[in-house]
């Protein structure tokens, strides 16, 4: 998985998320969660680091769930939701369970909703394993190549795609910087997680403030860089022009085929 061709990955994960959206049966959804099985074992994805990327996304999928799961006129939305999952719940458990008035619980809609964050979690795993499988440098060189038809027009790709590099290789250098400033003023005794609002915003400001300033004295410094190299003169060369192989085009074809056979079955 590691060595596929990148547009090869994300031209899969494009199509397995239209897939997820398309599928609006249990077996179709069944068929992506094994596909997804399948491609997370071949990238010898971990379990663990797949469900801490879910963690974020833990309030909304609850708030989602918890939504359709309850309703003001238990009755109509029991009525409504059934549509959605037809010979699925048992007769005993299709009527909805009133609590107060005309709120209760609908099993139809806890149904749906958890057919929505199986969903939602799917989308958020596949993409975490081209994440995991895929280099900056990957990933930069297969949005070059996608954006190159627009090159024709006069379109700079080769700036966009150094533009999204740049981002992709500062993040993990901001997030120390922040963690960095965060320390340094904890050590001069500014409390983040103590007294009012408004000393807790100020605490914060003492730490965004000089974040900010570090990341356009760092962005001045490497337009200097790049500035002195000759960036944007002349035609840009690579060392390592890699083709896509017969091994990424195989795996294209099939998995594709089976995306649209899952979304034309299901």
């Amino acid at each position: 998985m590691h060595d596929i061709d990148a547009r090869v990955k994300i031209v899969l994960v494009f199509a397995y998320s239209i897939t997820l959206f398309l599928v609006a049966t249990w077996p179709g959804m069944a068929c992506c969660l094994l596909l997804f099985a399948l491609g997370a074992r071949v990238a010898r994805l971990p379990l663990g680091r797949a469900l801490r990327q879910l963690l974020p996304l833990g309030i909304v999928l609850a708030i989602a769930l918890i939504s359709s799961s309850f309703s003001f006129d238990a009755v109509h939305a029991a009525m409504v939701g059934a549509e959605g999952v037809p010979n699925v719940l048992p007769p005993w458990f299709s009527s909805p369970l009133i609590i107060v008035g005309s709120f209760g619980f609908v099993p139809a809609g806890f149904l749906r909703g958890c057919f929505y964050v199986i969903r939602i979690a799917l989308l958020v795993c596949a993409s975490l394993i081209l994440t995991s499988t895929t280099t900056s440098t990957d990933m930069t060189r297969a949005l070059e190549s996608f954006l190159s038809p627009l090159g024709r027009i006069g379109v700079p790709t080769r700036d966009a795609a150094t533009i999204v590099s740049i981002a992709l290789r500062f993040i993990p250098v901001t997030v120390d910087e922040f963690h960095m400033v965060k320390a340094a003023q904890t050590a001069r005794g500014a409390s983040f997680d103590a007294g009012t609002l408004r000393y807790r915003l100020r605490a914060w400001e003492t730490v965004l403030i000089p974040l900010f300033v570090g990341l356009y004295r760092r962005a001045d410094d490497l337009s200097c860089a790049m500035e002195a190299r000759c960036y944007g003169i002349g035609r840009a060369t690579r060392l390592d022009c890699r083709k896509m192989s017969m091994r990424s085009f195989g795996l294209l074809v099939c998995v594709s085929a089976i995306c649209v056979l899952i979304a034309w079955g299901f």
